[in-house]
């Protein structure tokens, strides 16, 4: 019985940080393997059962924190491993910004010389097709077990097609989304045409507070009252740029489809989270391939449509300023691999903030490049509130409860540990010490 206590009295050393619950104790590790060891039936064999029990404890012991010291130190390493992330999170939303601000004026550059604006999207529309090819790349050099590009596709374009996969199929899926990305670019397009690069790239930032808006209406996601005071700052921040002109001016209308582009982008994101669910790489590749695919097939009759009805002008072909459609494209489907992509190496949401990096970029660009005049002091304070208003659409959740939760850890962490130092100094010195009392702000908060 002597050897039984001391085997039940061996445990390992008690350590801090989440490999304590991760790892079970020797005593529920032998329970779940084999359940309690039956008692002895003499006093010799429950000796030798105690010695092999307390042998085997203390076997169990060491492999236990041999374990939980390989997870401590594995946990040292994810620090390291969210760092490397939000650096190239920074770093992509970087290129997020200067690729949208080079192919936004290179829209306007195109669109001086060929007044065609739908004509410019369905061009540049039609290079999504690449975006599926380029994930497979992706696929195929980080992937542990590769798969064949067919079986790839049929995986990731479970949310289009239910039965067969034919292309039919896959035209009558896609069909809604490519009309909203069109619409959405051929007014993104006429609003460059009356206002500036830097004033449409603001507006458009407020279509993360139209999400919100019909994510709440449409999907039950859940309320947020600091989503609702950034829905209320981009509202601000579209009058005050409808303002800085005049509401009698022709940059009013260059708001108005600066907002309709907004709230097109809003209306097509929410349509693919209610199809998809959560937004995966694989998923938004296969989407915007298709769109491309759309674009290809059936948009271009409105191309012709457009020109035989005199609404667009189509110059000599050896006119069309390709140099710049290229470039548009290009910095275009750069820009959509980024988004969508890039979720693989950063977070999204700091490559989130390369839209809103885009509105200081475009405006630079429009002063240096192409020589607009300066921005007024209502512009720019229209710019900072949508910049606000789009930084608090970016907060997670349940980001007011991680906020009080971790105060509330962080204090009753060293409230615990200035109470430990105190018991051993009394307990050293024969008197017994008291724990320090919370303060009143923190007592409420628990």
């Amino acid at each position: 019985m002597a050897m039984k206590k001391q085997t039940a009295k061996v445990s390992p050393s008690p350590i801090t940080g989440p490999a304590v619950f991760l790892l079970p104790t020797p005593q529920e590790h032998a329970e779940r393997q084999g359940g309690p060891q039956p008692a002895a039936e003499d006093g010799q064999d429950g000796g030798q059962g105690g010695g092999q029990g307390g042998g085997k404890g203390g076997d169990q012991a060491e492999e236990c924190v041999e374990k939980r010291e390989d997870s401590k130190s594995r946990c040292t390493r994810c620090p390291l491993r969210a760092m490397c992330r939000a650096v190239w999170g920074l770093v992509l939303g970087c290129c997020v910004a200067l690729a949208w601000a080079v192919g936004t004026h290179s829209a306007k550059q195109s669109l001086e010389q060929l007044h065609a604006p739908f004509f410019t999207i369905w061009f540049c529309s039609t290079w999504n097709l690449l975006l599926f090819p380029l994930y497979y790349l992706g696929h195929l050099l980080g992937a542990e077990q590769r798969q064949w590009p067919t079986a790839c596709f049929r995986q990731c374009s479970g949310f289009l097609v239910e039965e067969d996969m034919t292309v039919r199929v896959l035209l009558k899926g896609a069909a809604p989304f490519s009309v909203l990305w069109s619409l959405s670019g051929y007014l993104y397009l006429l609003a460059l045409c009356r206002i500036s690069a830097g004033d449409a790239s603001a507006i458009l930032c407020c279509s993360q507070g139209f999400i919100f808006l019909l994510s709440w209406i449409g999907l039950n996601d859940r309320f947020m009252g600091v989503r609702i005071v950034a829905v209320i700052l981009s509202i601000t921040g579209i009058v005050m740029m409808a303002y800085a002109d005049g509401f009698h001016s022709d940059s009013i209308t260059g708001v108005a489809l600066a907002v309709g582009s907004a709230s097109t982008t809003a209306l097509y994101k929410v349509l693919f989270r209610k199809r998809v669910g959560e937004v995966q790489p694989g998923t938004a590749s296969v989407l915007l391939s298709c769109v491309g695919l759309c674009c290809c097939v059936l948009h271009s009759w409105v191309c012709v449509i457009l020109y035989l009805t005199h609404v667009e002008y189509w110059p000599p072909i050896q006119y069309i300023p390709w140099d710049a459609l290229f470039v548009m494209a290009s910095l275009l489907l750069a820009f959509n691999v980024l988004v969508n992509l890039g979720s693989v190496l950063a977070y999204p949401s700091l490559i989130s903030l390369g839209m809103l990096l885009s509105i200081p970029a475009n405006s630079a660009v429009d002063f240096y490049v192409a020589a607009a005049p300066q921005l007024s002091q209502v512009r720019v304070a229209a710019a900072a509130i949508i910049g606000v208003g789009y930084l608090l659409l970016l907060l997670p959740g349940d980001w007011d409860d991680s906020v009080v939760h971790w105060i509330e850890g962080l204090w009753q962490g060293g409230w615990k540990e200035d109470s430990v130092v105190g018991e051993d100094g009394g307990a050293d010195g024969g008197e017994i010490a008291k724990p320090k009392p919370k303060p009143a702000g923190i007592a409420a908060l628990t």
